[in-house]
């Protein structure tokens, strides 16, 4: 069996490996590019940038932005998120 490192699927294992476009991640909070653009605006998360210059987000950096938006939506400002 290969070390875990080398399996083909460890990134995706890993909560910190950026896995997720823009798009994506987007699709899966229920909320548009334009709030996570937000987000790294003001500086709650930083998304990692593939080589093409794409925002890409992490499981963790999600479950942040999941609770930022719980927060936005009770009426937060999002600066004070």
């Amino acid at each position: 069996m290969p070390p875990a490192g080398s399996r083909p699927g460890a990134p995706l294992d890993d909560d910190d490996y950026p896995a997720y476009t823009m798009g994506r991640a987007a699709e899966m909070l229920g909320t548009t590019p334009a709030f996570l653009r937000a987000l790294g605006e003001h500086r709650l998360i930083t998304p990692l940038r593939s080589d093409g210059g794409h925002r890409r987000y992490s499981r963790y950096q999600l479950r942040i932005a999941a609770r930022a938006r719980e927060l936005v939506d009770q009426g937060t400002a999002i600066e004070a998120a």
